[in-house]
């Protein structure tokens, strides 16, 4: 194999644990005791690092009482809350996999998530239980249905049933970390719904690591972190691990709202952000920003789409923050393959490859590894790779060739300092702020309209989303069918990220190649060109 255009990352700062995460979160909570964990920035409350552990062990023991066990699967289906974490923290003492869901999404896409880790039992919040109930209906491997809050129902365990404050005994069990799945994580691939990306425990030790390392990371107990981003999302999942880890704080908020972001970020002397690219568009745009004292940030993380230079040097200025750096991954590297130094800035780059991680560039014709400056495929291989797509080993081999390379199908390129850069998708997806949106899923309900004939579904670009999902149709011969009754019959099949906020427009035919695949770059030329 030609190894001379493969980039390897530096060793790791320090030993990655060879325990179970479990083990390993086990003694980190032991450890940073008494310090406050997390602040709930609605009301107040907060809860420290012993108190979590004590709740998670107790409800581990619950888990257990009732059936659960290692091998099984949780689902957890919520508003971002200061419970969310316990039984993510049980699941890893337990060895069960934690398989958290989009609480926005529609009945028929939560139906196909939970096929795929198929858990025993899920938690749920009182916003999202009927709709839980109507699908676990038709699914027997649910055996309980757990309910954050305050809500009384037989048919329902409720959760502060489960957590006692008794002591424990209950301890970690011991797995092998490579192979336990530790988490199963929604990733939209190139083709139709979601697909399962099993992550290992050691997928998330290793990637836990860099967040701790001083040169990447660098995440300590000195930092005030915002809880924002949902924490069924990779990105957040894994950084409330992190936290947890490293002994930072967390400010927790169940969505994001305006006033409580800027009213967090000052009352709690919040030092880092992890955002999204749409958020970061708001503290260089709004007005609001400039009424709110964001002194204590020293440091804002962005991932999950790319931020212009313009934009990062607006922050820049009305913040005074210089350290605004952006990252690159994807569920399928557990977090970031690629992340911006501490106190680094190289404008419209994701970053160097992060520590024990390999990286090249192929061309996508040959295959063939590429030098600086020449733009190709991006393929990451390291312990931050998954272990594959949960059920679906077809899917887990055109992803992950067979000298375990995964193809991300990003398009991007690296410059004589080994800084990387993301300038296209192969893959499709469409990133409405920060969530994928598979343009195929969208085509399958446009397609369930008996009204349209034919549908394709691209994306227009759009400065506070990124990108917003635009669809093609082709209406059947002799009908009558408007913009707003497309748009409304999508909306009420798909979450709201997937919804069509770029339009119809109304054609004669899709453009296709000879095989039937829909020229998708010709409609988007077509998109660009009408503008």
């Amino acid at each position: 194999m030609h190894t001379r255009n493969i980039i390897q990352g530096p060793s790791e700062f320090q030993p990655v644990p060879q325990c179970s995460l479990g083990q390993h979160l086990y003694e980190r909570l032991e450890l940073h005791g008494g310090n406050v964990a997390q602040v709930n920035a609605v009301t107040g409350e907060t809860r420290t690092f012993s108190e979590i552990l004590k709740r998670s062990l107790s409800l581990a023991d619950s888990l257990r009482t009732i059936g659960i066990r290692s091998g099984d699967a949780l689902t957890i289906l919520s508003e971002n809350s200061l419970d969310f974490c316990l039984p993510v923290l049980a699941a890893l003492y337990m060895g069960v996999a934690c398989a958290p869901l989009n609480p926005t999404y529609t009945e028929r896409e939560m139906m196909h998530a939970l096929n795929i880790s198929k858990p025993k039992v899920v938690f749920c919040s009182e916003a999202t239980v009927q709709a839980l109930e109507n699908v676990a209906k038709e699914l027997s491997f649910i055996k309980h249905i757990v309910v954050f809050g305050n809500i009384v129902c037989h048919r329902y365990i409720p959760f502060s049933t489960l957590v006692r404050d008794t002591s424990l005994c209950f301890k970690p069990v011991k797995v092998n970390p490579r192979e336990q799945v530790a988490c199963i994580l929604c990733s939209s691939g190139t083709t139709g719904l979601p697909k399962g990306v099993m992550l290992t425990h050691s997928n998330i030790l290793h990637s836990v690591n860099h967040l701790r390392d001083p040169t990447y990371g660098n995440l300590t107990s000195e930092i005030t972190h915002l809880g924002l981003l949902p924490f069924f999302h990779a990105y957040a999942f894994i950084y409330q691990i992190g936290n947890f880890c490293a002994g930072s704080k967390c400010v927790v908020m169940p969505k994001f709202d305006e006033v409580l972001f800027l009213k967090a970020i000052q009352d709690h002397k919040v030092t880092r952000l992890t955002l999204v690219p749409p958020l970061l568009v708001f503290l260089a745009k709004h007005p609001m920003v400039s009424q709110y004292d964001l002194s204590s940030l020293t440091d804002i993380k962005c991932g999950a789409a790319p931020i212009s230079r313009e934009i990062q040097e607006q922050v820049t200025k009305r913040l005074g923050i210089n350290n605004i750096r952006q990252g690159y991954g994807m569920t399928e590297t557990t977090l970031a393959s690629l992340m911006t130094p501490s106190g680094e800035n190289k404008y419209g780059s994701s970053g160097i490859v992060v520590p024990s991680t390999e990286v090249k560039v192929i061309d996508v014709e040959t295959g063939v590894a590429l030098g600086p400056y020449q733009k190709g495929e991006l393929c990451f291989k390291g312990p931050i790779i998954m272990k594959g797509y949960c059920g679906d080993n077809a899917a887990t081999g055109e992803t992950i060739d067979s000298e375990g390379w995964l193809h991300t199908g990003d398009i991007g390129y690296f410059d004589n300092d080994k800084y990387f850069f993301i300038v296209d998708r192969v893959k499709e997806l469409i990133k409405y702020k920060g969530f994928q949106v598979p343009p195929a899923e969208l085509e399958a309900v446009l397609l369930s309209h008996p009204k349209i004939k034919d549908a394709a579904v691209t994306s227009v670009p759009d400065v506070e989303a990124g990108e917003l999902p635009l669809a093609y149709v082709v209406k059947q011969q002799g009908v009558s069918l408007t913009e707003e009754e497309v748009i409304s019959f999508v909306a009420g099949l798909v979450s709201p990220q997937k919804r069509l906020r770029g339009g119809v427009r109304f054609v004669n035919a899709i453009p296709k190649t000879a095989s039937g695949k829909i020229l998708r770059r010709l409609l988007k030329d077509i998109t660009v060109s009408k503008l």
